[in-house]
């Protein structure tokens, strides 16, 4: 089972007014990112902490908690390794980055990769975000929580993640994507802002780029699935505040800017179908893509089945989608 839908909030936007301002904008977002009880539902999973293994020893198949720590503090991530999968054949990795106030845990369970991964010989990541027990965060620029205000480096986290990894298995450098929700989508974004030279492509789902500036080194593709019914985030530029902090960009504007980054033709392909409206770049620089996906009638949710496949639609993408200047 997936944990309940999240249940809406208005978006307050930020003003130039200092802390108060700020501090309404991330409560809202932190509002969306909370769990809503609904009934009876699956307990999360848990995970021990593992044996310590002696490197260059593969980690076993199935789940396990790593330990990192970064920049003095203990930090970790939740590792899916697939059946019959072989230490040193080139894997790729998938990192999934949980909203505000969730944990690893619940975004394993509320995206369902694990199962992906298992069909498609992938590694799944589910890195920890910071912070008090029912508040964690990521550090995604204007958001969220204790991660934003103390300015935690979450580029550096993945970067010893991804060494991490490396001392166990062979993970493909030409396909390693970021995949996040809400506070994690926001994330996403960032990391391909500040390590394009390693993210082959990124899938944020219900959250904006709210990081500036952005200045990716090297095109990244991108896919975007939103619901039109997420009242916590700004789906146009006009949903946005006059004097909102210019580094908050709306969905349409976000998805505007990185097709202008990878350099997409100027008018993308549109298309429905149901409630589901695809505007796709094709043919970008350098083999990239970016696609918005906007789904009516749906809100501040990971969507699933029957109204659209995000998890797959996600992966789908990320499989064709490899950083061509790192294939063999």
């Amino acid at each position: 089972m997936r944990p309940p839908a999240r249940p809406h909030s208005e978006w307050i936007p930020l003003k130039q007014t200092g802390v108060l301002a700020t501090a309404l904008l991330l409560g809202a977002l932190a509002a969306g990112c909370a769990l809503a009880p609904a009934g009876p539902q699956a307990a999360a999973p848990t995970f021990p902490n593992p044996p310590t293994f002696t490197f260059p020893a593969a980690v076993p198949p199935g789940d396990s908690r790593r330990t990192l720590i970064v920049g003095g503090f203990e930090r970790s991530y939740l590792l899916h390794v697939p059946a019959g999968v072989h230490a040193r054949t080139p894997l790729p990795l998938v990192l999934v980055f949980h909203g505000h106030r969730m944990t690893a845990a619940e975004g394993l369970a509320e995206t369902g990769f694990n199962d992906l991964a298992d069909r498609h010989g992938f590694l799944a990541a589910y890195p920890e975000g910071t912070g008090p027990a029912g508040a964690q965060s990521f550090n995604a620029g204007l958001c969220c929580g204790s991660a934003e205000a103390n300015r935690v480096d979450e580029s550096e986290f993945v970067r010893l993640i991804l060494a991490d990894l490396n001392r166990s298995y062979a993970v493909d450098p030409a396909r390693i994507y970021a995949a996040g929700f809400s506070n994690g989508a926001m994330l996403s974004y960032r990391l391909a802002c500040e390590m394009a030279d390693t993210f082959a492509a990124v899938a944020p789902v219900a959250g904006n780029l709210v990081f500036g500036p952005c200045r990716p080194e090297a095109g990244v593709s991108l896919i975007h699935i939103q619901g039109l019914s997420d009242a916590s985030m700004p789906y146009a530029d006009a949903d946005l505040d006059a004097d909102s902090d210019p580094a908050i960009l709306s969905v349409e504007g976000g998805i505007a800017f990185w097709a202008s980054v990878n350099g997409c033709p100027e008018s993308p392909e549109t298309d429905r179908e149901g409630r589901v409206i695809r505007r796709n770049y094709p043919s970008c620089a350098g083999g990239t893509s970016v696609v918005l996906y906007s789904l009516e009638g749906v809100g501040h949710v990971w969507p699933a089945d029957p109204v659209f496949p995000a998890s797959q639609a996600i992966w789908d993408f990320f499989a064709a989608h490899p950083k061509p200047d790192k294939q063999p």
